[in-house]
């Protein structure tokens, strides 16, 4: 047997040759790899400028809009709404160039729009990226200062669309820039293209079905959100409105935007060279996040109401206008807001005298403006307002940011001050003078005050009730100007309310106007007491005067107005007390007084009483005074002897609360100068022009409600004559 070295043959020998030939391939592909490797790292994290402009459009992000949270009343029901619908964009890059009228046709008739417009827009942003790739120097596009490639012609006849399109596109475009000069300024840096361009507002479904059957390429359905506002124009100007792209305006829209706006979502994924989608990596998808909900105290059918009474009590005293706030003084909810202004074209503009046209030392005076002189003038008391003409949700909200004179209706206010310090019994007869009384506020100045009711003597409880000016006067004369002063101040006047939702005052509230101490004078003492020389919003009375309407313990103190429903278990909120509790409900005895001439004095004769009479006690005050003149405009004056108000023209009011026994609602009426009527002047004063309105407006409100029908009074007893 042979040994096994026998039968084992040497291994084949390599060829050095070989083994230097594929190592040095092996090395050569391995550093080729490796410098591939490399370049790819470099083009990943540092690639060039030019590399970027074309990396950046092959990663997409498609914005997911969130749903905006619903506006609803205190009963839920909606008042401003949020959906999705669409619209269409256009990418001019890749929109089709054959056939190109046939789809401008198809797309103007399918989104319902003029073909000569949607062409123009469309083929004006197609002229545009085609000027700024001649700026680009686009070795496709012609270079510059060379023939541009000619237009297709049209064919014998009319022009094409394309050229009518393409004519006004040039008509308003910019003319090109010229090419800079590179030596000395540099490359130039020119924009991109356009890619994005809206083209429609909202679609219908319809419209959106028509435009995906075109087929069109560089046409996008666009998914938007849409607010729609179901709640109408007797809201609006409170809710406000959200702008296009999704920037909220005015109003409470605004006020809780941070609350109402959620949060945007987005999905990013990578595309090819021709748009389509090719991956997308783990955590590309980022949901969207819905807005909250937000539940306001408004009561949509006590805003209705308040909108119907308040208009048809405006064009029966040809008013410039009207305000009205409803509110819970217990809850400080405000339930409703209403601002009404009319377009009078006989109002004129107030005639200003040029500054230029004062007289001199020496010379005689210059009678008052001829205008002045001439009849009777009715001028513009109400700011002017541009943005109420383009949409109610635009407009000034007039109970928050616009003062006026409360007049008689800050009478309350005063005379409950007195009597709590003591200084004036109920029973207590004042000396009113029959009605009229010169008395001296300086060395060298009478002032004369009027009684609308003539006596010679009141009760200072019936100098509420008839609302003596004389009788305030005098009651207020024993305040000192630091305790009237404070007063003013104690009851919220001369600072905002911070009226809004908690933490977010409503934008643009007015603090009023209230002279300061160190200003302070004897004819500010004998003004203040039936509410002139002061300036006050309507939120500002209807809290003050919410002291006096709040039940059991809260009785005299002010509530924390807000817009927004009190949850379960919230607390209403109490800034501080201002009067004591017996005195805040003893105050409501002689405005009832006050109603009750009301009533019988006005509403007997000029409205019809319901069969069975009114069904709630109330109590309440109205106001009637002048509107002053203000500012004048720059480098312009009032006329010579001017009175700093306008001549028979006022601002009147009434505030109530109501029941008497147990408040739930404090109503307050402004109308803005009440036109002139024939008859008595009175008949256009606060009890006549607006007392009847917020009777109408208690009634029908606390009936909704539910609120039981205050006690009837019981009959008086008949006397048996005696035998």
């Amino acid at each position: 047997m042979l040994p096994d070295s026998a039968n084992s043959q040497p291994a084949p020998q390599v060829p050095r040759q070989f083994r230097v030939v594929t190592s040095f391939l092996g090395g050569i592909v391995t550093l080729s790899l490796l410098v591939m490797l490399g370049r790819v790292a470099q083009l990943q994290l540092a690639p060039s400028p030019a590399l970027q402009d074309q990396m950046e459009p092959r990663v997409s992000v498609r914005p997911d809009p969130p749903l905006r949270g619903d506006i609803m009343d205190r009963n839920c029901r909606v008042l401003a709404a949020s959906r999705f619908a669409y619209r269409v964009v256009i990418d001019p890059v890749n929109f089709p160039e054959k056939d190109q009228d046939k789809a401008l046709v198809g797309l103007a008739h399918a989104v319902g729009m003029p073909t000569e417009a949607v062409a123009t827009r469309i083929l004006g942003a197609i002229e545009t990226n085609r000027q700024r790739a001649l700026l680009a120097g686009d070795s496709q596009a012609p270079q510059p200062g060379a023939s541009p490639s000619p237009r297709p012609p049209a064919p014998s006849g009319s022009p094409t669309i394309r050229d009518v399109a393409l004519r006004d596109a040039d008509r308003a475009a910019e003319p090109p820039a010229e090419p800079p000069d590179v030596a000395e300024s540099g490359p130039a840096k020119t924009r991109g293209p356009i890619r994005y361009l809206p083209l429609t507002g909202v679609l219908t479904d319809s419209q959106a079905q028509a435009v995906r059957d075109l087929k069109l390429k560089g046409v996008i359905i666009e998914k938007r959100p849409v607010r729609e506002y179901p709640g109408g124009d007797e809201v609006a100007s409170l809710i406000g409105k959200v702008g296009s792209e999704r920037k909220f305006t005015i109003g409470l829209e605004s006020l809780l935007n941070s609350v109402l706006e959620g949060t945007s979502g987005s999905l990013r994924y990578v595309r090819d060279a021709s748009g389509r989608p090719l991956w997308m990596n783990p955590g590309s998808v980022q949901p969207a996040i819905p807005g909250q909900d937000v539940r306001l105290s408004i009561d949509l059918e006590i805003q209705r109401i308040g909108y119907e009474e308040l208009q048809a009590q405006v064009e029966s005293e040809d008013a410039a206008g009207g305000r009205l706030v409803i509110a819970d003084p217990n809850t400080g909810e405000i339930l409703a807001m209403v601002d009404i202004v009319r377009d009078l074209p006989e109002l004129e503009p107030y005639p200003w005298i040029p500054k230029s046209a004062k007289t001199g030392k020496n010379e005689k005076p210059e009678p008052d403006h001829p205008e002045l002189l001439l009849g009777h003038h009715r001028y513009i008391t109400i700011k002017e307002d541009p943005a109420r003409l383009l949409h109610p949700a635009l407009a000034r909200n007039r109970c928050i940011e616009d003062v006026y004179e409360p007049g008689s209706t800050f009478k309350p206010f005063v005379w409950s001050t007195i009597t709590e310090l003591g200084l004036a019994k109920v029973d207590e007869i004042f000396d009113t003078e029959g009605g009229r009384w010169t008395f001296p506020v300086g060395p060298h100045s009478m002032r004369h005050i009027e009684d609308v009711t003539k006596r010679a003597t009141m009760t200072w409880h019936d100098v509420l009730v008839n609302s003596s000016n004389i009788g305030m006067i005098k009651g207020a004369s024993r305040l000192s100007f630091e305790q009237l002063h404070d007063t003013v101040v104690r009851f919220g006047f001369g600072k905002p309310t911070g009226l809004g939702v908690p933490g977010h005052p409503f934008p643009g509230e007015a603090a009023g106007l209230v002279t300061p101490l160190s200003k302070w004078s004897k004819y500010t003492q004998t003004s203040v007491p039936y509410g002139h020389e002061i300036a006050v919003t309507p939120v500002q009375m209807v809290r003050a005067f919410s002291a006096f309407a709040r039940s059991g313990e809260l009785a005299g103190t002010l509530p924390r107005l807000r817009f927004t429903a009190l949850s379960p278990g919230e607390s209403e909120g109490v800034i501080y007390r201002v009067l004591p509790k017996e005195i805040a409900i003893l105050t409501r005895d002689p405005m009832c007084g006050v109603v009750e001439n009301m009533e019988k004095g006005i509403i007997t004769r000029h409205e019809p009483i319901p069969e069975g009479g009114w069904r709630y006690r109330m109590f309440g005050k109205s106001g009637t005074a002048e509107i002053p003149l203000g500012a004048p405009p720059k480098d312009m004056r009032a006329p010579d002897r001017h009175k700093g108000f306008y001549d028979d023209q006022f601002n009147v009011s009434f505030i109530a609360a109501a029941p008497a026994e147990n408040p739930r609602l404090v109503v307050l009426v402004v109308i803005d100068d009440p036109g002139p009527r024939p008859g008595p002047r009175n008949l256009r004063y606060g009890s006549a022009a607006a007392g009847p309105c917020v009777r109408r407006i208690m009634e029908r409100s606390l009936t909704y409600l539910g609120v039981p029908p205050s006690p009837k009074p019981e009959p008086e007893a008949a006397t048996t004559p005696k035998q």
